[in-house]
Protein backbone atom coordinates (compact mmCIF):
# COMPACT_ATOMS: atom_id res chain seq x y z
CA UNK A 1 0.00 0.00 0.00
CA UNK A 2 1.55 3.31 -0.87
CA UNK A 3 0.60 6.47 0.42
CA UNK A 4 -0.35 9.93 -1.88
CA UNK A 5 0.26 13.31 -0.27
CA UNK A 6 0.82 16.55 -0.89
CA UNK A 7 4.08 18.00 0.59
CA UNK A 8 6.25 20.89 0.27
CA UNK A 9 8.86 20.31 -2.30
CA UNK A 10 12.26 21.61 -3.47
CA UNK A 11 10.16 24.04 -5.06
CA UNK A 12 8.70 24.84 -1.61
CA UNK A 13 12.00 25.26 -0.42
CA UNK A 14 13.09 27.64 -2.93
CA UNK A 15 10.07 29.65 -3.19
CA UNK A 16 9.00 28.74 -6.37
CA UNK A 17 5.27 28.22 -7.00
CA UNK A 18 3.83 24.69 -7.56
CA UNK A 19 3.86 21.32 -5.37
CA UNK A 20 5.57 17.80 -5.25
CA UNK A 21 3.78 14.95 -4.98
CA UNK A 22 5.25 12.65 -2.52
CA UNK A 23 5.15 9.11 -2.48
CA UNK A 24 6.07 6.27 0.06
CA UNK A 25 5.41 2.75 0.78
CA UNK A 26 4.45 1.21 4.10
CA UNK A 27 7.05 -0.97 3.72
CA UNK A 28 9.75 1.76 3.32
CA UNK A 29 12.94 1.90 5.82
CA UNK A 30 11.63 5.37 7.18
CA UNK A 31 7.92 3.72 7.91
CA UNK A 32 9.46 0.35 9.35
CA UNK A 33 11.29 2.30 11.88
CA UNK A 34 9.14 4.89 12.83
CA UNK A 35 5.55 4.21 13.82
CA UNK A 36 4.47 2.09 10.14
CA UNK A 37 2.84 -0.98 11.54
CA UNK A 38 0.08 1.59 13.77
CA UNK A 39 0.02 3.81 10.56
CA UNK A 40 -0.33 0.41 8.53
CA UNK A 41 -3.39 -1.09 10.86
CA UNK A 42 -5.33 2.59 10.46
CA UNK A 43 -5.07 2.22 6.98
CA UNK A 44 -6.35 -1.49 6.70
CA UNK A 45 -8.85 -0.10 9.10
CA UNK A 46 -10.45 2.55 6.91
CA UNK A 47 -9.91 -0.07 4.08
CA UNK A 48 -9.15 2.60 1.28
CA UNK A 49 -7.83 1.76 -2.54
CA UNK A 50 -3.93 1.57 -3.02
CA UNK A 51 -5.04 4.63 -5.68
CA UNK A 52 -6.90 6.84 -3.41
CA UNK A 53 -4.84 10.02 -2.20
CA UNK A 54 -4.49 10.17 1.51
CA UNK A 55 -4.12 13.98 3.29
CA UNK A 56 -5.10 13.22 6.48
CA UNK A 57 -3.26 15.42 9.08
CA UNK A 58 -2.64 12.29 11.54
CA UNK A 59 -0.77 10.49 8.98
CA UNK A 60 1.13 13.22 7.10
CA UNK A 61 2.07 14.59 10.44
CA UNK A 62 3.48 11.13 11.39
CA UNK A 63 5.58 10.89 8.40
CA UNK A 64 6.33 14.50 8.80
CA UNK A 65 7.85 13.66 12.48
CA UNK A 66 9.56 10.70 11.33
CA UNK A 67 11.34 12.83 8.10
CA UNK A 68 12.37 15.19 11.04
CA UNK A 69 14.08 12.08 13.20
CA UNK A 70 15.93 10.54 10.50
CA UNK A 71 17.19 13.70 9.35
CA UNK A 72 18.54 14.62 12.76
CA UNK A 73 20.36 11.22 13.00
CA UNK A 74 22.02 12.04 9.68
CA UNK A 75 23.20 15.16 10.90
CA UNK A 76 24.39 13.67 13.91
CA UNK A 77 26.38 11.25 11.38
CA UNK A 78 27.87 13.54 9.61
CA UNK A 79 28.41 15.95 12.64
CA UNK A 80 30.47 12.90 14.11
CA UNK A 81 32.27 12.16 10.61
CA UNK A 82 33.92 15.97 11.11
CA UNK A 83 34.43 14.71 14.63
CA UNK A 84 36.68 12.12 13.99
CA UNK A 85 38.03 13.35 10.79
CA UNK A 86 39.42 16.67 12.88
CA UNK A 87 41.47 14.62 14.99
CA UNK A 88 43.61 13.01 11.39
CA UNK A 89 43.69 16.79 10.25
CA UNK A 90 45.06 17.95 13.70
CA UNK A 91 48.04 15.78 12.87
CA UNK A 92 48.10 16.02 9.34
CA UNK A 93 48.87 20.05 10.24
CA UNK A 94 51.96 18.71 12.50
CA UNK A 95 53.41 16.66 9.94
CA UNK A 96 52.87 18.86 7.00
CA UNK A 97 54.82 21.80 8.90
CA UNK A 98 57.71 19.50 9.19
CA UNK A 99 57.30 18.30 5.77
CA UNK A 100 57.38 22.15 4.23
CA UNK A 101 60.35 22.97 6.59
CA UNK A 102 62.36 19.72 5.34
CA UNK A 103 61.41 20.66 1.40
CA UNK A 104 61.80 24.85 1.65
CA UNK A 105 63.63 26.11 4.29
CA UNK A 106 67.44 26.65 3.50
CA UNK A 107 68.17 25.61 7.00
CA UNK A 108 67.21 22.14 9.31
CA UNK A 109 69.01 22.90 11.68
CA UNK A 110 66.99 24.58 14.26
CA UNK A 111 64.26 21.45 13.62
CA UNK A 112 66.69 18.82 13.96
CA UNK A 113 68.24 20.84 17.08
CA UNK A 114 64.52 20.68 18.84
CA UNK A 115 64.57 16.94 17.76
CA UNK A 116 67.82 16.17 19.62
CA UNK A 117 67.15 18.10 22.96
CA UNK A 118 63.51 16.07 23.06
CA UNK A 119 65.74 12.75 22.50
CA UNK A 120 68.59 13.55 24.74
CA UNK A 121 66.07 14.87 27.30
CA UNK A 122 64.14 11.29 26.99
CA UNK A 123 67.58 9.75 27.69
CA UNK A 124 68.98 11.84 30.18
CA UNK A 125 65.53 11.14 32.20
CA UNK A 126 65.78 7.50 32.46
CA UNK A 127 69.73 7.69 33.54
CA UNK A 128 68.77 10.10 36.01
CA UNK A 129 65.93 6.89 37.00
CA UNK A 130 68.77 4.20 36.78
CA UNK A 131 70.46 6.28 38.97
CA UNK A 132 67.94 5.83 42.00
CA UNK A 133 67.77 2.55 41.08
CA UNK A 134 70.98 0.56 40.46
CA UNK A 135 72.49 -1.70 42.71
CA UNK A 136 75.81 -1.58 41.94
CA UNK A 137 78.24 -0.05 39.59
CA UNK A 138 78.39 -2.75 37.26
CA UNK A 139 74.69 -2.82 37.33
CA UNK A 140 74.78 0.92 36.11
CA UNK A 141 77.13 0.40 33.21
CA UNK A 142 75.27 -2.00 32.01
CA UNK A 143 71.72 0.21 32.46
CA UNK A 144 73.57 3.04 30.74
CA UNK A 145 74.74 0.75 27.97
CA UNK A 146 71.56 -0.24 27.15
CA UNK A 147 69.61 3.39 27.33
CA UNK A 148 72.54 3.89 24.40
CA UNK A 149 71.59 0.90 22.44
CA UNK A 150 68.33 3.22 21.74
CA UNK A 151 70.61 5.60 19.72
CA UNK A 152 74.27 4.58 19.05
CA UNK A 153 75.55 2.05 17.39
CA UNK A 154 77.75 -0.68 19.21
CA UNK A 155 80.94 0.50 17.77
CA UNK A 156 79.84 3.96 18.79
CA UNK A 157 78.52 3.00 22.07
CA UNK A 158 82.17 1.14 22.76
CA UNK A 159 83.58 4.41 21.93
CA UNK A 160 81.58 6.73 23.58
CA UNK A 161 81.67 4.59 27.11
CA UNK A 162 84.97 4.51 27.12
CA UNK A 163 85.19 8.28 27.19
CA UNK A 164 83.47 9.26 30.06
CA UNK A 165 83.21 8.39 34.01
CA UNK A 166 80.15 6.38 34.89
CA UNK A 167 79.21 7.73 38.03
CA UNK A 168 76.23 9.93 39.82
CA UNK A 169 77.74 12.73 38.75
CA UNK A 170 77.28 11.86 35.08
CA UNK A 171 75.67 14.38 32.55
CA UNK A 172 74.59 12.34 29.72
CA UNK A 173 72.81 15.04 27.81
CA UNK A 174 76.37 16.88 27.72
CA UNK A 175 78.41 13.96 26.00
CA UNK A 176 75.65 13.27 23.88
CA UNK A 177 76.08 17.07 22.60
CA UNK A 178 79.42 16.77 22.19
CA UNK A 179 78.92 13.90 19.79
CA UNK A 180 76.85 15.25 18.00
CA UNK A 181 78.92 18.46 17.62
CA UNK A 182 82.07 16.34 16.73
CA UNK A 183 80.07 14.89 14.22
CA UNK A 184 78.47 17.76 12.50
CA UNK A 185 82.42 19.25 12.43
CA UNK A 186 83.32 16.43 10.52
CA UNK A 187 81.62 17.04 7.25
CA UNK A 188 78.79 19.95 7.89
CA UNK A 189 77.68 20.19 4.29
CA UNK A 190 77.22 16.26 3.99
CA UNK A 191 76.08 16.13 7.84
CA UNK A 192 72.80 18.28 7.31
CA UNK A 193 71.97 16.89 3.50
CA UNK A 194 71.76 13.50 5.29
CA UNK A 195 70.05 15.01 7.85
CA UNK A 196 67.38 16.00 5.07
CA UNK A 197 67.20 13.42 3.46
CA UNK A 198 66.77 10.92 6.61
CA UNK A 199 63.93 13.18 8.07
CA UNK A 200 62.10 13.26 4.83
CA UNK A 201 62.05 9.57 4.39
CA UNK A 202 61.29 8.75 8.03
CA UNK A 203 58.24 11.29 8.02
CA UNK A 204 56.89 10.20 4.99
CA UNK A 205 57.02 6.57 5.51
CA UNK A 206 55.63 7.17 9.39
CA UNK A 207 52.98 9.17 8.62
CA UNK A 208 51.57 6.66 5.60
CA UNK A 209 52.02 3.38 8.28
CA UNK A 210 49.89 5.61 10.78
CA UNK A 211 47.09 7.05 8.27
CA UNK A 212 46.75 2.77 7.88
CA UNK A 213 46.61 2.19 11.83
CA UNK A 214 44.48 5.15 12.08
CA UNK A 215 42.06 3.80 10.08
CA UNK A 216 42.19 0.61 11.36
CA UNK A 217 41.48 2.03 14.65
CA UNK A 218 38.01 3.86 13.39
CA UNK A 219 36.93 0.82 11.67
CA UNK A 220 35.99 -0.97 14.71
CA UNK A 221 35.83 2.34 17.33
CA UNK A 222 32.24 1.95 17.03
CA UNK A 223 32.23 -1.12 19.15
CA UNK A 224 33.29 0.42 22.44
CA UNK A 225 29.50 2.29 22.83
CA UNK A 226 28.89 -1.13 23.67
CA UNK A 227 30.98 -0.84 26.41
CA UNK A 228 28.90 2.48 27.59
CA UNK A 229 32.22 4.24 26.35
CA UNK A 230 32.26 6.96 23.74
CA UNK A 231 33.99 6.13 20.87
CA UNK A 232 34.79 9.82 19.76
CA UNK A 233 36.58 10.47 22.91
CA UNK A 234 38.21 6.59 22.46
CA UNK A 235 39.35 7.29 19.28
CA UNK A 236 40.50 11.20 20.33
CA UNK A 237 42.65 9.16 22.96
CA UNK A 238 43.99 6.33 21.20
CA UNK A 239 44.71 8.28 18.15
CA UNK A 240 46.95 10.34 20.19
CA UNK A 241 48.92 7.55 21.86
CA UNK A 242 49.64 6.49 18.32
CA UNK A 243 50.49 9.99 17.27
CA UNK A 244 52.70 10.35 19.91
CA UNK A 245 54.30 7.12 18.79
CA UNK A 246 55.21 8.60 15.27
CA UNK A 247 56.34 11.73 16.77
CA UNK A 248 59.44 9.68 18.96
CA UNK A 249 59.90 7.22 16.18
CA UNK A 250 60.68 10.05 13.39
CA UNK A 251 62.82 11.49 16.24
CA UNK A 252 65.05 8.76 17.18
CA UNK A 253 65.51 7.72 13.81
CA UNK A 254 66.47 10.45 12.24
CA UNK A 255 68.62 11.72 15.88
CA UNK A 256 70.18 8.12 15.75
CA UNK A 257 71.78 8.23 12.25
CA UNK A 258 72.83 11.74 12.65
CA UNK A 259 74.98 10.15 16.28
CA UNK A 260 76.68 7.55 14.29
CA UNK A 261 77.50 9.63 11.36
CA UNK A 262 81.14 8.59 10.15
CA UNK A 263 82.65 10.72 7.32
CA UNK A 264 84.91 8.03 6.06
CA UNK A 265 82.78 5.36 5.92
CA UNK A 266 80.52 7.63 3.85
CA UNK A 267 83.58 8.25 1.45
CA UNK A 268 84.56 4.90 1.05
CA UNK A 269 80.82 3.72 0.31
CA UNK A 270 81.08 6.58 -2.70
CA UNK A 271 84.49 5.15 -3.75
CA UNK A 272 83.14 1.90 -4.05
CA UNK A 273 79.86 3.01 -5.83
CA UNK A 274 82.18 5.08 -8.07
CA UNK A 275 83.85 2.03 -8.80
CA UNK A 276 80.98 -0.40 -9.42
CA UNK A 277 80.04 2.81 -12.03
CA UNK A 278 83.14 2.82 -13.99
CA UNK A 279 83.58 -0.53 -14.42
CA UNK A 280 80.19 -0.87 -15.66
CA UNK A 281 81.34 1.94 -18.06
CA UNK A 282 84.26 0.00 -19.16
CA UNK A 283 82.00 -3.67 -19.81
CA UNK A 284 79.26 -1.31 -21.93
CA UNK A 285 82.00 0.11 -23.77
CA UNK A 286 84.10 -2.57 -24.91
CA UNK A 287 84.02 -4.10 -28.45
CA UNK A 288 84.31 -7.86 -29.54
CA UNK A 289 87.84 -7.51 -30.72
CA UNK A 290 89.23 -5.37 -28.50
CA UNK A 291 91.03 -7.26 -26.01
CA UNK A 292 89.59 -7.94 -22.35
CA UNK A 293 89.22 -6.17 -19.76
CA UNK A 294 90.64 -8.91 -17.48
CA UNK A 295 94.57 -8.48 -18.98
CA UNK A 296 95.09 -11.34 -20.32
CA UNK A 297 95.66 -10.39 -23.85
CA UNK A 298 92.79 -12.14 -25.35
CA UNK A 299 89.73 -10.75 -27.68
CA UNK A 300 86.78 -10.09 -25.52
CA UNK A 301 84.75 -12.17 -27.32
CA UNK A 302 86.81 -15.29 -26.95
CA UNK A 303 87.99 -14.31 -23.04
CA UNK A 304 85.12 -12.66 -21.85
CA UNK A 305 82.85 -15.45 -21.59
CA UNK A 306 84.76 -17.94 -19.89
CA UNK A 307 84.82 -18.79 -15.58
CA UNK A 308 88.89 -17.82 -15.27
CA UNK A 309 87.91 -14.40 -17.34
CA UNK A 310 84.45 -13.82 -15.07
CA UNK A 311 86.49 -14.71 -11.66
CA UNK A 312 89.21 -12.23 -12.48
CA UNK A 313 87.26 -9.20 -13.11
Amino acid sequence: MTLNLVLRGRSGRQGDPGESRFYISLQDDLMRRFQGERIESIMNKLNLPDEERIEQSMVTKSIERAQAQVESLNFEIRKNVLKFDQVLNQQREVIYKWRRQLLSSDSIENLISEWFDDVVSTISSNIELHKKNYENLEHFNQLISDELSNLLSDGVKKEFVRNIKINDQLQIDHELENLFNNNESQDSDTFWKLARGSSLSFVDQSWKDHLAEMDYLRSGIGLRAMGQRDPLVEYQNEGYTLFEDLIENVKFSVIRILMNFDKSFILQNQENKDNVKTTQIIKDKIGRNDPCYCGSGIKYKKCGMVDKCIRKS
